[in-house]
């Protein structure tokens, strides 16, 4: 399976294919992306002030759905979202099957694969990349390293960037064990940087840890963005609702 997976995969970067992939990353490609995860089962579209959000300088949300309220809840984040030019993602799971749909809508999709069996998730990444023509298409996985072997390398030719969960807080890292992983990061995808320029987006987590959801300080989110910065084309902050970033210092 892992053979014929990278004979699609370098398929998927000729021909017509490429073009859906070359048109959805160019709007990605020009500015360091500071997204935001958006639970809306917590935080209601209706109660997020939109202008707030771009005055913070964030570019994109990503906003949790499923199956069955996808359409409902990305069509109110847009409407909302485009009013003030920030960008719309849905973020799914494994088993989300209107990838498509979302890709008529103009809303881009980031499927959350967070498992030490990413091998057997290929193929689905790759129905989803098939699925998702002419809009950006990201994949976020645990951090390879810190959690295990994630076999980037199989999973960056099929997506427009990858989203390692660098949350400093679960793996008991500080800024420079952060700084290291992401600089590792690019040495290892330098031929993919090559070929598929800027593939990591760093997701930063906004509060301590899961054991305790105090949200960090505006400074030390700075921080940690700036360490990233370098060696990144973006970070996605986890999450909006226990945040309190601002905007960078």
């Amino acid at each position: 399976m892992l053979f014929l997976i990278l004979i699609l995969s370098l398929g998927l970067n000729s021909g017509c294919v490429a073009a859906a992939v070359n048109s959805s990353t160019t709007q990605n490609s020009t500015n360091f992306i500071i997204g935001y995860y958006i639970n809306p089962n917590v935080t209601p579209i209706s109660e997020i002030d939109f202008n707030a959000l771009k005055k913070a300088g964030i570019t994109d949300i990503y906003v949790l759905v499923t199956n069955n309220d996808y359409l409902t809840v990305l069509s109110q984040a847009k409407k909302k979202a485009k009013a003030v030019g920030i960008r719309t993602n849905a973020w799914v799971y494994p088993g989300f099957s209107h990838a498509s749909k979302v890709a008529q809508m103009k809303i881009g999709v980031q499927l959350d694969v967070e498992t030490y069996i990413m091998p057997a998730y290929l193929l689905q990444i790759l129905g989803m990349r098939l699925s998702t023509y002419g809009v950006p298409f990201s994949v976020t996985v645990k951090p390879d390293g810190w959690d295990g072997a994630q076999y980037y390398y199989l999973i960056a030719p099929l997506c427009d960037y990858i989203v390692p969960q660098l949350y400093a807080g679960e793996y008991n890292q500080g800024t420079t064990g952060l700084t290291n992983r992401v600089k590792y990061y690019n040495q290892i995808y330098n031929f993919f940087n090559f070929i598929f320029p800027k593939k990591i987006v760093a997701g930063l987590e906004t509060y301590q840890s899961d054991k305790n959801t105090t949200p960090k300080n505006a400074s030390t989110i700075t921080a940690e963005i700036k360490a990233v910065k370098p060696y990144t084309h973006g970070v996605i902050l986890f999450r909006y609702g226990l945040s309190n970033f601002n905007g960078l210092e």
